[in-house]
């Protein structure tokens, strides 16, 4: 289509313009760029991310310790379960290729500690129980490991751990990834937009075929043939200016989750005098889902460095802060039940960052009611596990492929 004027008042014209520049939205721009470098691209998000899950993220790609009891069961938790399952093996070809645009290479650190402990309920053990099953009906690598034989996990006497089992889950630092797709976009002429969206038009009837158009928060406007809404809960309030689109689609509401920076302070490094074990942690240990969020887990970074999270709350608004008993779990939780010595730890916050959940809870992804409008959103926690698989059938979808 290239740029151009598209009646919609002055502005540029690309062939898709993608709102939101989290895990999807980065994810999608750059596979449609590798479908086809003639396509003009435009991706739209402010740079700082404040409000975005992604950057709030630990991250984990996480699969098989987020299944949860019962899943395969319900053919549309399985189908949601899946598209992690899907995704879990293009991460390794994903961070391999944009490893070309970033500082150092991208790779995924596989492995993750699943805990059951006395402070969690016999759900978490029965859902621990489903996840071994499914694990050994599926042939996937897990190991049933001694709570004795992992050094650095020394939790109180009251959080005793009855077990822990090792899965295939990985890590990688979600801020990294997207500090790749913007070296990618500046490389590819992929034009991005330091902005939010303050309103979309659906223009010409809302025909196929039809330019929709963004107006930007400076008062400018894009056009294009495609526009996708990647930009978290942040969307509701445009779906809310599309007639057609909000009557036919699952409310977004806001998934508000905040984790903590963790840091051994530089007296630990100088002089010791706590257990050194804990700069030895090498894998993501957690527990599994609890009450409905993510459970607790901390990710190590090296040299004393871990990301612990995370909070999880659904509010019909957004709240710009954490509340104080969210906090006070993640914070009891690391010292009470991982290890003793991050009590003397010191923590700033990530954060809130809120997760794109549906009224179902189910994800949105795909074409509207409303021909070239579309969704990469709704995903609520799983979003930047499964953004590869989603990047890849979406922008096959959008260019007239199969998906």
């Amino acid at each position: 289509m290239g740029m151009g004027m598209f009646g919609f008042g002055s502005g540029k014209t690309y062939d898709v313009v993608v709102v939101g520049n989290g895990a999807l939205g980065c994810s999608l721009a750059y596979a449609l760029r590798l479908r086809d470098s003639s396509l003009s691209i435009a991706i739209v998000g402010p740079s700082d991310r404040t409000g975005g899950a992604t950057v709030t993220a630990g991250a984990m790609i996480n699969v098989w310790a987020e299944i949860a009891k019962g899943q395969f069961d319900n053919p549309a938790m399985s189908d949601r379960a899946e598209l992690g399952i899907r995704a879990f093996g293009l991460w390794d070809g994903w961070c391999e290729a944009l490893s070309e645009f970033s500082v150092q290479p991208l790779s995924v650190r596989w492995g993750t500690y699943v805990i059951n402990n006395a402070m969690g309920s016999p759900h978490e053990v029965d859902t621990v129980d489903y996840q071994l099953d499914v694990m050994r009906q599926r042939g996937v690598p897990h190991e049933l490991c001694s709570p004795n034989g992992i050094p650095w996990l020394k939790p109180d006497p009251h959080a005793q751990i009855s077990r822990v089992v090792r899965v295939p889950d990985g890590r990688i630092d979600p801020r990294q990834l997207l500090q790749a797709c913007e070296r990618f976009f500046a490389a590819r002429k992929v034009t991005s937009f330091n902005t939010t969206v303050t309103r979309v038009e659906a223009g010409a009837g809302g025909k196929a075929g039809g330019a929709k158009s963004v107006l930007l928060a400076d008062g400018s406007k894009l056009s294009a043939k495609h526009v996708v809404l990647a930009n978290g809960s942040f969307a509701q309030a445009l779906v809310d200016q599309l007639p057609d689109v909000k009557r036919a689609t699952p409310r977004l509401v806001w998934g508000a989750g905040s984790g903590l920076d963790i840091s051994l302070p530089p007296w630990v490094h100088k002089y010791g005098g706590l257990d050194r074990s804990i700069f030895d942690i090498d894998q993501v240990i957690r527990t599994v889902d609890r009450g409905g969020a993510c459970g607790v887990h901390l990710v190590p970074y090296g040299d004393g460095e871990y990301y612990l999270g995370a909070s999880s709350g659904v509010w019909m608004e957004p709240e710009s802060k954490p509340r104080v008993h969210a906090i006070h779990v993640l914070l009891r939780a690391i010292a009470e039940e991982i290890n003793g010595a991050f009590f003397f730890a010191t923590f700033s916050m990530r954060g809130p960052g809120f997760r794109p959940t549906t009224i179902d809870g189910f994800p949105l992804l795909g074409e509207s009611v409303l021909p070239g409008i579309w969704f990469a959103n709704g995903t609520k926690r799983d979003g930047f596990t499964i953004s590869p698989l989603v990047a890849r059938e979406l922008a096959s979808a959008i260019l007239g492929g199969t998906a």
